[in-house]
């Protein structure tokens, strides 16, 4: 989006009116070669949402200001269920936010699991979002 902004500011600035000044004689120009550089990708969580599992979450900022949560999630599956539980502190803006991801492995059917999140990545003083994929 930061790219496509620049490169609009740029279009826009090259396109301003004439000023009459005569126009000096165009000169041919190579482009050097680039190499390709992009951001190592995180691979996306995979799983079923299943925010039906989540009960008795919590997130509160610790008194040193780190941010803390825990709750628990509930197998109502016939077969044992791992879940991913990811929280982050801060507005939701649809970005590359930092947050702090939990495995709470093979939840046994009909069974639940505590989880704790000490030190969760914040942004901001709230609010906290929480995320539970369940991975079968």
């Amino acid at each position: 989006m930061r790219t496509l902004a620049v490169a609009l500011i740029l279009v826009l600035a090259g396109c301003g009116g004439g000023s009459g000044a005569p126009q000096a004689k165009a000169t041919k120009t190579t482009a050097a070669p680039t190499t390709a550089t992009t951001k190592p990708t995180v691979a996306p969580p995979t799983g079923t949402p299943a925010p039906e599992a989540l009960s008795k979450f919590r997130c509160d900022k610790g008194p040193k200001g780190t941010w803390n949560s825990s709750g628990y999630v509930a197998n109502e599956t016939k077969a044992k269920v791992t879940f991913q539980v990811t929280v982050y502190v801060g507005e939701a803006a649809g970005g590359e936010e930092k947050a702090k991801t939990r495995q709470v492995p093979n939840v046994a059917a009909g069974g639940s699991a505590r989880f704790v999140l000490n030190g969760v990545p914040a942004t901001a003083d709230g609010p906290c979002h929480v995320q539970v994929l369940a991975q079968r």
